[in-house]
């Protein structure tokens, strides 16, 4: 019940910054790339992080490498989008949205655990220069929320 009501106050949240919020209906190029970099958590826990973000039509993919890619598409409200994929909520599957705020690019995973319970990631990625600032918050039922971040740098071609 309780990410309910989570997903209920995001929703009411998203309303109440009206159309100025989402200024932009497609992805700006700033975030079109390859990116690489380290990222540490608040106990000075350290990780290497890849994303590659392509734009296609008027929404984008993202992986993440190995295992986890994602297309996005326009949702019909401004600034925001959703997957393309079908997924399986109550099985396990997560389920992938986002949203372009200010100079962000947010994009949010759900998931429904075995026993019910909820993980939310939100990942906030900032264009900084040619890389991008992230920062990543888990919450997970009964659990602190938990923060890293770190510079990710564009790489390749």
């Amino acid at each position: 019940m309780r990410i309910l009501y989570c997903f209920v106050a995001m929703g009411l949240a998203l309303i109440a910054a009206g159309p100025a919020a989402f200024a932009q209906q497609r992805l700006p190029d700033a975030f079109d790339g390859k990116f690489h970099g380290v990222l540490s958590d608040r106990s000075g826990k350290t990780g290497e992080f890849t994303v590659v973000i392509k734009k296609i039509g008027g929404g984008f993919t993202m992986t993440w490498p190995p295992r986890i890619a994602a297309r996005f598409e326009p949702a019909g409200r401004p600034g925001v989008f959703r997957t393309a994929a079908k997924s399986q909520v109550l099985e396990g599957d997560p389920v992938y949205w986002a949203r372009i705020e200010n100079e962000s690019l947010i994009v949010y995973s759900a998931q429904i655990g075995d026993r019910g319970g909820y993980r939310i990631h939100s990942f906030i990625y900032t264009p900084s220069g040619d890389a991008l600032d992230l920062v990543i918050r888990y919450v997970m039922t009964g659990a602190e929320p938990q923060i890293s971040g770190g510079k990710l740098k564009r790489y390749g071609g």
